[in-house]
């Protein structure tokens, strides 16, 4: 079987395949998200796809006693002297079984210029990586590249300044040299509220938190950004507004909000198959226009619809972003 999965993984690489989808019923099917849409690769007979989903079972530490409950497992394997990270999610039902396996690490950490097209976004992140405090928010839908934004930027600071950067992640997806990386583990009591109050006693200049899920964590997020840290995380939301909500909504208070939150950001993917081009659409509410929004109830902060319309006039093809523009 390492044969196959390796000749499977090998091809998704080739592909830029963000995930690999297999499905096993009377046969194996499996396909690769590229560019946003899932394209057909293979098919297997049914023998030979049970040991393909076996085996990737047994390598993400998939419990194979529990075979009709819901698992995550990941693991890492290396082709062509490249270490790629695998997020294994295994979804059964009494009919078929599927896994879909994220592939984390499917392109080098670009730089910010690489990151976006649009402009203020690129001026916004050169200006975070020179800020000594604050919490910076990112959302967005699964798969639209909040991760990536978060390592580019802690990648960048780690660079040029010489900082003590700790980051707590579930899972890491990205291996940072300079950056001391450790991994949720809540089996052996490893959690982002007890992990965080250690932290703070290790010295740090930037810390990054996988995301931002409960009250405790969010309070302490804010107690890291308030005692003088960088703090890059992301939290549950559609939007830059709703991602300060949502802070509200796990006992935040917006008094606070106003004190330390220095960026709300929110991202979505969009992809020009025909070009083979991923485009990130961002929008984002700066310090200042937090402010204005609680203290003034003003609302004025680059919106994807604004955003989407600054990317036409660059260039890009408008049925890209199709849903993203309020007066479409």
């Amino acid at each position: 079987m390492d044969e196959l999965f390796d000749k499977m993984l090998y091809r998704a690489l080739k592909a830029k395949a963000t995930d690999i989808h297999l499905v096993l019923k009377e046969r194996l099917k499996i396909r690769f998200r590229v560019f946003g849409s899932l394209k057909k690769y293979d098919e297997l007979d049914e023998e030979i796809g049970g040991k393909l989903m076996n085996y990737i079972k047994y390598r993400a530490l998939i419990n194979t006693n529990y075979r009709l409950l819901p698992q995550t497992g990941d693991f890492s394997i290396t082709i062509q002297e490249k270490e790629y990270y695998l997020r294994v999610s295994y979804l059964p039902s009494l009919e078929f079984e599927s896994i879909v396996i994220r592939i984390l690490n499917n392109h080098e950490i670009q730089s910010i210029d690489e990151l976006t097209y649009q402009e203020d976004i690129k001026a916004y992140l050169h200006w975070l990586t020179h800020q000594q405090s604050g919490l910076f928010l990112i959302s967005g839908a699964t798969g639209s590249g909040k991760s990536t934004t978060l390592y580019t930027v802690l990648k960048e600071i780690l660079l040029h300044e010489n900082k003590n950067a700790i980051s707590i992640e579930d899972p890491i997806e990205i291996h940072l040299d300079e950056c001391l990386q450790i991994e949720l583990n809540e089996k052996l009591g490893i959690t982002y509220h007890d992990t965080l109050k250690q932290i703070l006693r290790h010295d740090p200049d930037v810390i990054m938190i996988g995301e931002v899920r409960d009250e405790l964590t969010a309070k302490i997020a804010i107690t890291c950004a308030l005692t003088g840290h960088l703090v890059l995380t992301t939290i549950h939301a559609s939007s830059a507004l709703l991602s300060l909500k949502r802070l509200m909504n796990l006992g935040v208070h917006q008094i606070d909000i106003c004190d330390v939150v220095i960026g709300a950001m929110s991202q979505r993917m969009k992809y020009d198959s025909q070009k083979e081009q991923v485009i990130v659409l961002s929008e984002l509410m700066k310090k200042g226009e937090i402010k204005d929004y609680f203290e003034k109830q003003k609302i004025s902060y680059l919106t994807f619809d604004k955003a989407a319309k600054q990317l036409i006039k660059q260039g890009f093809d408008q049925n890209l972003f199709i849903g993203d523009m309020a007066n479409e």
